[in-house]
This record gives structure tokens, C-alpha cells and sequence, in this order.
């Protein structure tokens, strides 16, 4: 079913690593949103980390907005907080930069589209 649902996404080149020949931050977010729905959280992480830290996040919050819907307290836990954008932004550069590390220097290409 989910080859029906993916012929009709557009698959739109990646102009940063058109230009750079690295991947970019983003690359292998939908390979890490597909393997995650199949429960391949391994090789979902290997992708892109970024995809189940959203995921984690969202459910925290989620967990709030229900326990505060249902009126069995104030959910103050699972309100957002600014550290968590952080920690989302430095786990998306950060993974992205150690990740084109591994691929200039070491040629350590573990998604397999330059080498």
C-alpha cells in the first residue's frame, strides 16, 4: 500500500547536495519517516534522527494536550519549552554536519547516493 501512496509524492532533487555533493540537514527524513511507520526505528535513526525526535516531542506534548482536555490536571510537564526547539536544532545540524563529516572524509555513505 504504501508504494501505491508514494507514486503519487513528487520527488523533488535536493539543490544543496546538487551543488555540494553532501547531504544536506533534511536528507533521509522521509527514508526515517517511512522505516519508523514499518517499526524500523533503528534504520529510522540512521536516516535522519531529526524524524523521531518530532515524533517524541509531539507525543509529549500530545500527552499534555489530552491531560489537560480531560480536566486531571494542568499538564504543566507537558507544556513546550524553548529547550526543546533547541535540542530539535542541534540534533538536526549537528547530525547533518557529523554525517557529511563521515561522508568527505571518510566516504562513509550509509543511505548510498554517492557512493
Amino acid at each position: 500500500m504504501m508504494q501505491k501512496i508514494l507514486k503519487f509524492i513528487p520527488a523533488f532533487p535536493c539543490v544543496f547536495k546538487l551543488v555540494t555533493n553532501l547531504y544536506c540537514p533534511a536528507c533521509g527524513g522521509t527514508r526515517a519517516a517511512l522505516a519508523f511507520f514499518r517499526l524500523d526505528f533503528l534504520t529510522s535513526l540512521k536516516c535522519n534522527p531529526t524524524f523521531a525526535y518530532l515524533v517524541l516531542i509531539a507525543g509529549w506534548l500530545g500527552i499534555g494536550a489530552l491531560v489537560r482536555k480531560t480536566g486531571k490536571g494542568t499538564g504543566e510537564i507537558f507544556r513546550f519549552r524553548m529547550w526543546m526547539l533547541y535540542v530539535g536544532l542541534a540534533v538536526f545540524f549537528g547530525f547533518g554536519i557529523l554525517r557529511d563529516i563521515g561522508l568527505y572524509f571518510y566516504h562513509y555513505d550509509y543511505l548510498g547516493d554517492f557512493y
